[in-house]
């Protein structure tokens, strides 16, 4: 049994350092040269506005095909922008702390606790919509969504709350990222 205990640990420990040697080597590879200034990264940071602009107007959609495809142009410029902001941060938002140095963990920890704040405010601003929705529909003047309308709401919310952290480190960093500062 201690020999199989064995074999399973030696077998974890080789993942998790080849795990390891592919985040380094992502995190080594020098960004693409439209990224490297700071106004970039700003402008890549604000890339969770168009996901979230769209997903809560493909709320407010009658159900039907232009709100399925709004919400499929959501879930796709939603994956495009993590990834995009993962490149722009150098995956410092998922890297775990073994490959960071103590600066790096600090600015993420700085930028999870702001981010934090940020999703607190869109989950407010997710109820304050529910309780305006609930008043106008005691008011028996119809509602502000319909139907499956608040399905779509909660999923951007999900996605664009994923993006946030990452938003944040791509907002907030102030040294370049490998490449030459504008």
């Amino acid at each position: 049994m201690s020999i199989d205990a064995d074999k399973r640990s030696a077998q974890l420990n080789r993942l998790l350092a080849e795990k390891d040697a592919r985040i380094r080597q992502h995190r080594d590879r020098p960004l693409p040269g439209w990224l490297a200034s700071r106004r970039n990264r700003r402008i890549v940071a604000l890339t969770p506005v168009l996901p979230l602009i769209a997903g809560f107007y493909a709320g407010t959609l009658p159900d039907g095909v232009a709100r399925s495809a709004l919400m499929a142009a959501v879930a796709v410029l939603s994956v495009a922008g993590i990834l995009l902001l993962r490149t722009a941060t150098r995956l410092l938002d998922s890297a775990p702390d073994r490959l960071l140095d103590e600066r790096e963990i600090s600015e993420r920890n700085l930028a999870y606790r702001l981010a934090h704040g940020l999703v607190v405010v869109l989950i407010s601003l997710l109820a304050l919509m529910a309780i305006a929705d609930g008043l106008v529909r005691k008011a028996g003047s119809g509602s502000l969504v319909d139907g499956d309308g608040w399905i779509s709401i909660t999923i951007t919310a999900v996605l664009v709350g994923a993006m946030i952290p990452a938003a944040v480190l791509a907002w907030r960093h102030t040294e370049p990222l490998g490449g030459t500062e504008d």
